[in-house]
């Protein structure tokens, strides 16, 4: 298989910046970065980012660089505010390790990246394994956190469930873990469906009961005739969530639940009036640093 090299960007932040940031990366598709707290100042946090070298220009790390300028309101020189370095495949591969660990969410999960070992402390909970390979996160980011928050008090025993973005497929894995008969999963990067299906099979020896589609979820859903779900997850950008609303509505069978994260808070209030116009009764509203998780439901027909 052949190698690839990356760039590696690393820069310095306030810490309350950092939500900013995650936002931003996520919009341009970017989800290789890590944050660290600077030692000598817990105020503020050291960021880096990997990016593929095929893919990226002189031009393209010009245009990233003012676009990251921008949102930081940079007056000194980017040539001091931006440290660029390249690694190597094989040296990528062990330095992006030391950035994870395993991550508890809420009661129940525990989020563990499949190189380290399971610590016996940590044995009644309910284990996602995941291999992030290049592209995706582990739940680290608090719009998959308050996801799965919210999914550890729902039983899903016997339920079919839709994944809408599933990426490294953690709230796949987690309806399955919760009981979900049938999970599909849906996301419009071929990668983030080889990453799914792959960390599903690390989680439960099989693809049984997974359904992967590639391409976009209006599309897919059309296309498939997939419907009558009993819960939709959707951990995606407010922008997006705004377009597939009609349809998640449309997929869902009467009663049925729909977990909207991805959300910023000052994003919220759109989004629920949305809801409402379509006909998706609100069931709650929770919140994690700057993010918000919403949760709705499709009500009954009247008789």
């Amino acid at each position: 298989m052949e190698m690839k090299d990356w760039y590696k960007l690393t820069f310095h932040i306030e810490s309350d910046s950092e939500d900013i940031i995650i936002w931003k990366l996520n919009e341009l598709g970017i989800l290789s970065f890590s944050f660290e707290y600077l030692i000598k100042n817990q105020n503020k946090k050291e960021v880096n980012i990997w990016l593929p070298i095929e893919s990226w220009d002189n031009n393209s790390r010009s245009d990233f660089e003012n676009i990251i300028s921008k949102i930081l309101k940079i007056n000194d020189s980017k040539n001091k505010f931006f440290k660029w370095s390249i690694i190597k495949e094989e040296d990528w591969l062990t330095s992006w390790k030391k950035y994870w660990a395993p991550e508890l969410v809420g009661n129940h999960f525990l989020i563990l990246p499949c190189w380290i070992n399971l610590n016996e402390k940590f044995k009644d909970k309910q284990i996602i394994k995941i291999d992030p390979g290049a592209a995706f996160g582990t739940g680290s980011h608090p719009s998959t956190y308050l996801c799965l928050e919210k999914m550890e008090n729902i039983l899903f025993s016997d339920k079919k469930v839709l994944d809408i973005g599933s990426g490294s497929g953690i709230l796949s894995i987690a309806a399955r873990l919760r009981g979900a008969k049938e999970v599909f999963a849906v996301d419009n990067d071929y990668l983030a469906i080889n990453s799914t299906n792959s960390n599903f099979q690390l989680n439960f020896g099989n693809l049984n009961n997974l359904n992967t589609y590639l391409g976009s979820f209006n599309e897919v859903i059309l296309k498939n005739q997939l419907k009558q779900f009993d819960f939709v997850l959707c951990n995606i950008l407010a922008e997006v969530i705004k377009g597939m609303i009609p349809n998640i509505y449309k997929c869902l069978r009467n009663n049925g639940e729909v977990i909207f994260s991805g959300i910023l808070n000052s994003q919220k209030d759109e989004i629920i009036k949305i809801l409402i116009q379509n006909n998706l009764k609100l069931l709650d509203v929770s919140s994690r640093k700057n993010w918000a998780c919403i949760s709705a439901q499709k009500a009954s027909k009247l008789a």
